[in-house]
């Protein structure tokens, strides 16, 4: 739901205006082409999914805006077209459709691109904020809902590192390379246990 992302446009908007580029990205096509979507006014139905449809959508081999709703909003927890969740209620997808509208108007002027992280190599003098699959808790899926191959962390602090010579990283995780600097923490409840996420910088 661009927890984090959502409030960027709006928190350098009075000192900045329109001088400001704004990227975001995901490796899950859907889930970018659910915001694209929603960017343009599209918002999912309000009709509730039955576990046949949320089966089919999860290996239709498609990539499509529904799909990055459905496969969020009805997997267990959360978790990407992990088991299907029956306890949703028409109350709970309204609320949460009227969420993806709201977050989706502050985001008009947002480029989403799927893809992996790397392809930001390039940047320079950009403020960049990553939200990885968590060392602790690494739920990192294909479109299917497969599980693939571990993220390789070592790999994307190595590229946090390069990045931060000529741009500010932010990157949130439970826990960081010794290099990185713990700049905030808060509290939150992950299946069930509580948890203390932290956001770092280097």
């Amino acid at each position: 739901m661009l927890g984090v992302y959502q409030h960027i446009p709006e928190l350098f908007k009075d000192k900045f205006k329109d001088q400001l580029e704004y990227k975001a990205g995901d490796n899950n096509k859907s889930v970018v082409l659910m915001w694209q979507a929603a960017q343009k006014g599209w918002t999912p139905s309000t009709e509730l999914v039955h576990k046949k449809k949320f089966m089919q959508l999860k290996y239709d081999g498609k990539s499509s805006a529904e799909k990055g709703f459905i496969g969020h909003f009805y997997g267990y927890m959360g978790k990407y077209f992990q088991p299907f969740d029956d306890r949703h209620s028409s109350a709970s997808i309204k609320r949460s459709i009227a969420k993806i509208s709201t977050v989706a108007s502050n985001l008009k002027k947002v480029s989403f691109t799927s893809g992996s992280y790397t392809r930001y190599s390039n940047l320079e003098n950009y403020i960049i904020y990553c939200d990885p699959p968590y060392s602790k808790q690494s739920h990192y899926y294909t479109e299917s809902g497969e599980h693939v191959a571990p993220f390789d962390h070592e790999e994307f602090w190595e590229w946090c590192r390069q990045m931060s010579k000529n741009n500010i990283v932010f990157v949130s995780e439970y826990s960081a390379p010794k290099d990185f600097n713990q700049i905030l923490f808060t509290k939150s409840r992950t299946t069930g246990r509580s948890m203390t996420e932290k956001l770092y910088t280097i």
